[in-house]
This record gives structure tokens, C-alpha cells and sequence, in this order.
């Protein structure tokens, strides 16, 4: 080992010598980037990212090797199908208006989702993967040599593989409405949470009003005759629960609508606060689609 310089000022030249025997490559590990990968052909992967772009790239390439695609411009449309579809990989951006990617990992892994998470940034540090929420980091601009060994080392090497494949999950009947017909109050001041859960009861054929607080809650229920509210816990101006009481204070049993918590908290005992508070049923956050129809469906419906 040896250092050449041209003086003080002009920067040094280091040079190093190690002498070792040549190694030769295994017969099949050259990576080759054309056509459908025998490894990952069939592996099902979301991208989230709000730039198209980002997307199309993303989503062009991984087909090329055979995979099948499915992309999402928004968090809550990501977290929606999740629900309904499993995926064996999730690309997540980093940088997304009203969510980013690291709090929409946070959602996910509430939602019991256990799949790999890749994290999609142009900026940032490893700190961004080193809590656990990530398997790999990708770095814009994307280079395909890096997606591809990101993409083998998480799906083609069953040793590798991080999570246990989620059970199936419930898909959303288009006709559950009108099946069972019911009018819905949805109270939540969270934007994200609003358009997930009316996106939700859209799909299923719903129509819902929305209460951004408590009070707004209540002055919906005296106005027009609901079978069901949807009442988020911590809201402002009013929660959820002196929301609860009010209501079951007003209207008696049986001329009141059913009303279902919904928290992001789910502690221990959180369910029983609710209870005493006058709710009739409870739903943790993010929602989860075979717990809400199963409470949409404990309300009696609405004759036709």
C-alpha cells in the first residue's frame, strides 16, 4: 500500500496491492435482465406512488420479468386493495401528498398485512428502512440492476422471504346495498380515514353522509332518520364518545340509529369505554373490510 502525492493543495493518489486466487463465477448466477424470470414470473407486487411516471416504470419493467402489477396513486386506495387482494410485495413512495410512505407502512402493518415493504425514495437515509417497516430501500433515479437484485433477494430465495403469506382476504360485493339496505352517518375529521371508509361503502353500493366532529353528529341524526353511524373516537370540538352519550340520551332505544366506534387506539378496555358510552359495536383503524361488513350487517335493514 503506497500514497503519492503532488503536493500540499493538489489532492493524494492511494494505491493498494492484495493478491488472491482468481474466483470463478457459478454456471446460471449471470444475472440477465431480458424476458420473464423463471424466479419472480407470477409474483404478484403493488407500487404506490403518486407520480405516474414512477409507476409506469415500476410497473413496465416488473412485467417485463413476468410479474403481475398493480398500481395505486394513493395511500388509501393502496390500503383498500390490500383488503380485498394479497400481494407477495408492496412498493411504496416515500414522498405522497396527505400521507407518506413511512405512515402508510404504519397502516398496513396495523391492517395485519405482513408482506415485504420497499421503500421508494429519493431522498432520505438508511435510517428510513432500519425500523423494521422496510426490507429494502429503493433510490430514484431507479436503476434496474438494483430493482432486480431487490426483487430476488425478497421473492426468489424462499430462505429470504420475510412474511407468511397472508389468509385470503373478503372481496367487496358490488350488491351488499341492495341487499341490505341501509342509511349510513359517517363522523370522522380524519381526510385519509374518510375516503377509505366511503370509497369502501361506495364499492358496496352505499351512499353515506359525513360529520367531520361530534357535534356535527348529532345535528345530522336530529335532522334525518339514519339505521347507522359510523363514529370515529377522538374527533374535535366533540368526541365520539360524549357524541355517543348525547345521542343515547336523546333518542331511546329503537328510535335511535346504531352507532359504531371506530379508533385507531385499540387498547385494552377501549371496546368496554366504548360500550358504556352507549355504542353498540366497535371497529379498530384503519378498517378492515370483513370487520365492517360484519358490522354493517348487525343492523337491521331498512324495509324497501
Amino acid at each position: 500500500m503506497w500514497v503519492e502525492s503532488a503536493g500540499p493543495g493538489h489532492g493524494s493518489t492511494f494505491h493498494f496491492t492484495i493478491r488472491c486466487q482468481r474466483a470463478e463465477l457459478p454456471k446460471g448466477t449471470r444475472r440477465d435482465f431480458i424476458g420473464a424470470q423463471p424466479a419472480l414470473q407470477g409474483k404478484r407486487i403493488l407500487v404506490v406512488d403518486d407520480n405516474a411516471t414512477n409507476r409506469r416504470i415500476l410497473a413496465l419493467q416488473t412485467a417485463k420479468w413476468g410479474m403481475a402489477v398493480h398500481d395505486a396513486e394513493a395511500p388509501e386506495q393502496a390500503l383498500e386493495i390490500l383488503m380485498r387482494d394479497s400481494f407477495d410485495l408492496a412498493i411504496l413512495d416515500m414522498h405522497m401528498p396527505g400521507m407518506d410512505g413511512a405512515t402508510l407502512a404504519v397502516r398496513i402493518r396495523e391492517a395485519g398485512q405482513s408482506l415485504p415493504l420497499v421503500l421508494f425514495s429519493s431522498a432520505g437515509s438508511s435510517k428510513e428502512v432500519g425500523d423494521g417497516l422496510f426490507a429494502a430501500r429503493l433510490a430514484k433515479p431507479l436503476r434496474q440492476s438494483q430493482l432486480f437484485d431487490t426483487l430476488m433477494t425478497l421473492l426468489a430465495h424462499e430462505g429470504a422471504r420475510r412474511h407468511v403469506a397472508a389468509p385470503a382476504h373478503p372481496r367487496i360485493d358490488p350488491k351488499m346495498a341492495s341487499r341490505h339496505a341501509l342509511r349510513i352517518l359517517l363522523a370522522e375529521d380524519n381526510v385519509v380515514n374518510q375516503k377509505l371508509a366511503l370509497r369502501l361503502l361506495q364499492q358496496m353500493g352505499y351512499r353515506a353522509d359525513l360529520a367531520s366532529n361530534g357535534l356535527e353528529a348529532i345535528e345530522c341524526v336530529a335532522r334525518q332518520t339514519y339505521d347507522v353511524v359510523l363514529m370515529d373516537v377522538q374527533m374535535p370540538e366533540m368526541d365520539g364518545l360524549e357524541a355517543s352519550r348525547r345521542i343515547t340520551a336523546r333518542w331511546p332505544a329503537g328510535q335511535r340509529p346504531r352507532i359504531v366506534a371506530m379508533t385507531a387506539n385499540a387498547m385494552q378496555g377501549d371496546r368496554e369505554l366504548c360500550l358504556a358510552a352507549g355504542m353498540d359495536d366497535y371497529l379498530s383503524e384503519p378498517i378492515r373490510l370483513d370487520e365492517l361488513v360484519q358490522a354493517l350487517m348487525s343492523v337491521p335493514a331498512r324495509p324497501e
